[in-house]
């Protein structure tokens, strides 16, 4: 009769009496014998070579009077300590492994695949058996264990621990050869460790980020203290493809290399939000992502995001003009759309009514979102139709996001000016485009100008924009002084240089557009890049302005709370907001000091 699994899987709990399947199943001789597992992962498989058990010893210490033996253990089966070809007494500890359930994609049971076997240190071998019930056999496997060389080390070096590591993910785009890799690694602060490649080509993780890791504080906090609390590791390294092999090797106390961990690189996502949401979803805490995204995050999603701008350059474009726009425009309004299209009647019906817009103003629409070309196609015929009002729109072949969709619009505009405009904004009186250009045409030392905007109840959406620090998440934000006040309430009455102002309604000047290289690209998902934008124009000895005297209806939502939305949204905020301090914290910082 043989052992019910259920109750083998029961036995699981590693005890140290004999073996509970002996007389209960044939017993088998293994066929050949196996690696050992203080070298690397020994997995044992059936006859239809499927995995059904692994084990690995991370560590061996031995002291005068004590033998401990660290690692763990996956599968149906049982271990037991042997000293000499005889049972001997030693104590069992489970513990959690999520490093090594995450690796080989298994539910952990309760008790954990972590192992501690500690005895009393006797002179003699000592071996650790391995029994299991496969193939309706009960098979035994015996694992001799290197003592003398521990004890050697005890001895000779030192009372600390050999360094120990895991390499749980290596995730590589084929694109930029771009990776990131994730694992643990516990050493002394004097001993080398490093991720290899195939070619032996060495990466330090010196560089990595270093986060708290509970799991292996659990396991191995008794052999190395207070170090085993930040044992956890990301590490953006260049180089590698798909497919390609990494090692986590250190140097041992005998001055010798050695394998702490190996992984075979999968494929990261080549698009950049894709990427970001699997990059996002590796958890650190909100309040250390500003230390993590600029070693690991911002260097691969940078790189895709230009891959990604090559791609989009090659694309066609389809362009098509309804009706004979003005001779020699003065202006260029630019519109992107996404998501919808219904607000642009109202638009056209607003601009229809300024009778200077519509001699010195060209109309374009950017479609930046495949859903809406065929519906907007047909829209946009009867616009023209009813209301007389030429406009062109243009299609990139792909979503571009707010930058790529204004800098295409820019590529197809004819003017001195330039105005970005949103398509849920509306203006409130004739005359608006022109007071914006005359402050440009007026004052050269002026980069940018934007109006007040409103929202529907007539409430303050924007009246220029400054930067407010968030200490618990170690960024500064952008912050809208005022949203939701009286208009009454706005101190300013006239035109002021302000820190920075939004880009849902902004003039400059095509000379000045193309000086600082347009609009950037390389956020995630639309934010700060309008500040970012003003921030080129300071950089490049620009002012920005405020009117107050032009007031549109923006329809924008009426709160934006950084925190409090769903968690990936909110690391996106995070890491725009990191890379925009990165590139502008001179700036930024001068301008909380009154100096913009």
């Amino acid at each position: 009769m043989t052992t019910p699994k259920s109750e083998l899987h029961n036995m699981l709990s590693l005890e140290n009496s004999p073996s509970k399947l002996n007389g209960h199943a044939r017993k088998k001789t293994p066929e050949k014998k196996l690696g050992s597992p203080q070298e690397a992962i020994v997995h044992i498989r059936n006859r239809k070579n499927e995995r059904h058990a692994a084990i690995k010893i991370d560590s061996l210490e031995a002291s005068n009077s004590q033998l401990k033996i660290i690692g763990w253990c996956f599968g149906e089966c049982t271990i037991k300590l042997v000293h000499n070809k005889r049972n001997t007494p030693h104590e069992i500890n489970r513990n959690r492994r999520l490093d090594v359930a995450n690796s080989l994609k298994v539910s952990e049971p309760e008790s954990g695949f972590g192992f501690t076997v500690t005895t009393t240190l006797q002179n003699g071998e000592y071996t650790l058996q391995l029994q299991t019930l496969m193939d309706e056999y009960e098979t035994t496997y015996d694992f001799p264990l290197n003592i003398k060389k521990t004890i050697t080390h005890q001895e000779k070096k030192s009372n600390s621990p050999q360094p120990l590591g895991f390499i749980e993910v290596a995730a590589v785009a084929n694109t930029t050869t771009d990776a990131v890799v994730v694992g643990w690694a516990l050493h002394s602060e004097d001993t080398a460790i490093w991720i290899e490649d195939e070619e032996g080509f060495p990466f330090s993780l010196q560089w990595a980020f270093r986060l708290f890791r509970q799991d292996v504080l659990d396991a191995y906090g008794n052999s190395f203290g207070h170090t085993s609390s930040m044992a956890g590791f990301m590490l953006h390294i260049n180089g590698v493809k798909p497919g390609n092999k990494l090692r986590l090797m250190a140097q041992m106390m005998d001055g010798e290399p050695a394998v702490l961990g190996e992984v075979e690189c999968t494929s990261l996502p080549t698009d950049p939000v894709a990427a970001s949401r699997w990059l996002f979803g590796i958890q650190t805490p909100m309040g250390q992502l500003h230390q993590r995204f600029p070693l690991v995050d911002i260097p691969v999603i940078n790189s895709l995001k230009e891959h990604q701008q090559h791609t989009q350059d090659d694309l066609p474009v389809q362009v098509r003009q309804l009706g004979q726009p003005p001779r020699q425009p003065l202006v260029s309004i630019i519109i992107p759309l996404y998501g919808r299209t219904d607000f642009v009647e109202h638009q056209l019906i607003e601009f229809t009514r300024d009778s200077w817009l519509a001699q010195h103003a060209e109309i374009i629409y950017v479609i930046d979102d495949p859903r809406l070309v065929e519906e907007f196609a047909a829209q946009a015929e009867l616009l023209y139709r009813l209301y007389r009002l030429p406009f062109r729109w243009v299609w990139g072949s792909t979503n571009r996001g707010f930058s790529g969709a204004n800098n295409l619009g820019v590529q197809h505009a004819s003017s001195e000016y330039l105005l970005f405009l949103n398509s849920d904004a509306f203006p409130q009186q004739p005359g608006w485009l022109q007071q914006m250009l005359d402050v440009l045409a007026d004052n050269p030392e002026i980069g940018a100008v934007g109006p007040r905007l409103v929202f529907a109840d007539g409430s303050i959406q924007h009246c220029s924009m400054e930067f407010s620090r968030r200490e618990e998440l170690g960024i500064w934000i952008n912050h809208h002084p005022r949203m939701g006040l009286d208009p009454k309430l706005d101190p300013h009455r006239e035109l002021t240089t302000v820190s920075a102002v939004t880009g849902a309604c902004l003039a400059v000047s095509r000379i000045n557009f193309d000086r600082i290289g347009g609009w950037d690209t390389s956020y995630l998902i639309g934010d700060f890049e309008d500040s970012d934008f003003c921030l080129k124009l300071r950089r490049a000895g620009l002012q920005i302005a405020y009117l107050p005297t032009v007031q549109l209806t923006h329809l924008e939502r009426q709160s934006f709370k950084l925190l409090g939305q769903d968690d990936f949204r909110t690391r996106v905020v995070i890491y725009n907001a990191v890379r925009h301090q990165t590139r502008w914290r001179d700036l930024i910082e001068a301008s909380t000091n009154g100096i913009v």
